[in-house]
């Protein structure tokens, strides 16, 4: 038998103005969201979520 890989979807903030990462992987939406909202206090501008598989 052979082992089916299965790829595991985390979640990333990214900066909109800059597009680079401004946190480390995030495991569930919930957290994501509560993060979101910190950091677009804290800088002013638009932050978005995105999607990262594990390569």
């Amino acid at each position: 038998m052979c082992k089916e890989e299965v790829e595991i979807a985390r979640l990333v903030l990214v900066d909109t103005v800059t597009g680079t990462r401004i946190r480390h992987r995030i495991r569930n939406m919930k957290q994501a969201l509560k993060q979101q909202e910190w950091y677009e206090a804290a800088l002013g501008r638009r932050v978005r979520i995105e999607k990262e598989f594990r390569r």
